[in-house]
C-alpha cells in the first residue's frame, strides 16, 4: 500500500473537495448565476477561440432569433441565449464589457432582490424574465428573420426594475457620482430603451436588443404590481394538492355574516418588522440600526432561511 493510499491522505483530499462543494452550495443564487454566466463564456472561448466558424456555430445553436416560432422545439434557446455574451475573440464579435456590465448589474441588484424574496423565488423570477424578454424580442422582430440576440441583459433589466419598484427611494450613485432615487434610475433605463426603439424606427441600427430589455422591464413591473409569487405556479405540490371534500357548516355564513379577519401570527409580525428594517438599511445604511433592530434582523433572517429550506 502506497503512502497516498493511507486513510489520512485520502481524508485530506476528500475534505478539500468537500469544502469546495460546500462553498459552492453556500453561495447565493446571485453569485451562482454570475458564476454560471462566466463559466459558459469561458467554455465558449476555450472551444472556439481558434476557429471563427466553430464559434459562430456555437452561438447560432444557442442564441434566440426571430425565426424561433418556426422551430419551437428548440426551446433551449429561450434559456441559453440569456447565458451567452458577445465573443471578444472574434474581430467583430464585441468586447468583454458586454458580460462585465451585465454581471455587475446582476450582482449589484440581484443580491438585494434575492434577500427580499428568497433564493428560490429569485431564481424563478430571473429565469422567467430571460424567457419573457427573449419571446418579446422574437415577437418584435417577426418581420426581420435575420435578427438574433444573446445576453443576460433582459433578465438583468428585470432585476433592476424590480429593485427600483421595491426600494424606490433608495439612493443610487449615477455614474458613480450623482445620488438619485432608484425610481429615477428605473425610468432612465426604460427611457433609454424607448429612445433606442425610436432610433431604430428612424432607420438607425442600434445593435442592442432593446425589445428584450423592455420585455424584461414590463415583466418586472407586472410581477411587483400584481404581487405574483412564482412558487405557486411552479410547485407541483400546489397543482396536485388534494382539496378537502368535507365542509363544516356554520349557521353564521352568508352575505350578512360578519367578516372576521385572521390574527397576524407573531412570525408574520416579525417578518413585517424585518422588511421595514431592511428598507431602513437600504435608505440610511446599516450604521443607522439600533442593537434591538439588529437582533430583530437576525431573527428575520433565520425565519426566511428556514422557509426557503
Amino acid at each position: 500500500m502506497g503512502i497516498y493510499d493511507r486513510d489520512y491522505y485520502r481524508d485530506e483530499s476528500s475534505s478539500q473537495s468537500t469544502q469546495a462543494v460546500r462553498a459552492v452550495k453556500q453561495m447565493s443564487i446571485t453569485n451562482k448565476l454570475v458564476l454560471a454566466n462566466v463559466a459558459v463564456y469561458m467554455m465558449c472561448w476555450l472551444i472556439g477561440y481558434d476557429s471563427p466558424d466553430r464559434t459562430l456555430a456555437i452561438y447560432d445553436a444557442l442564441a434566440i432569433d426571430a425565426t424561433f416560432f418556426t422551430h419551437p422545439w428548440q426551446v433551449w434557446r429561450l434559456i441559453t441565449a440569456g447565458f451567452m455574451h458577445a465573443p471578444f475573440w472574434l474581430p467583430d464579435g464585441g468586447d468583454v464589457m458586454h458580460i462585465a456590465f451585465n454581471m455587475f448589474g446582476l450582482w449589484m441588484f440581484g443580491r438585494f432582490i434575492e434577500q427580499r424574496y428568497g433564493s428560490r423565488e429569485f431564481l424563478r423570477f430571473y429565469i422567467l424574465a430571460i424567457v419573457v424578454s427573449g419571446l418579446t424580442f422574437v415577437v418584435a422582430n417577426v418581420n426581420a428573420p435575420d435578427a438574433s440576440a444573446i445576453g443576460a441583459s433582459g433578465g438583468v433589466v428585470a432585476v433592476v426594475i424590480l429593485y427600483c419598484c421595491v426600494y424606490p427611494r433608495t439612493k443610487l450613485l449615477l455614474m458613480m457620482i450623482i445620488p438619485v432615487d432608484a425610481w429615477i434610475v428605473g425610468l432612465m433605463y426604460v427611457g433609454y430603451d424607448v429612445y433606442l426603439g425610436l432610433q431604430q424606427a428612424a432607420g438607425t441600427m442600434t445593435g442592442i436588443a432593446w425589445q428584450a430589455h423592455l420585455g424584461g422591464a414590463a415583466f418586472a413591473a407586472a410581477y411587483f404590481k400584481m404581487g405574483w409569487r412564482l412558487e405557486k405556479i411552479t410547485s407541483w405540490k400546489q397543482v396536485f394538492k388534494r382539496q378537502p371534500k368535507l365542509k363544516v357548516h356554520s349557521p353564521d355564513t352568508g352575505p350578512s355574516a360578519p367578516v372576521v379577519k385572521d390574527e397576524i401570527s407573531a412570525e408574520d409580525q416579525l417578518i413585517a418588522r424585518g422588511e421595514k428594517i431592511l428598507q431602513q438599511v437600504h435608505e440610511q445604511g446599516e450604521s443607522s440600526l439600533t442593537s434591538r433592530q439588529r437582533k430583530t434582523l437576525e431573527r428575520y433572517s433565520q425565519i426566511m432561511q428556514h422557509r426557503r429550506e
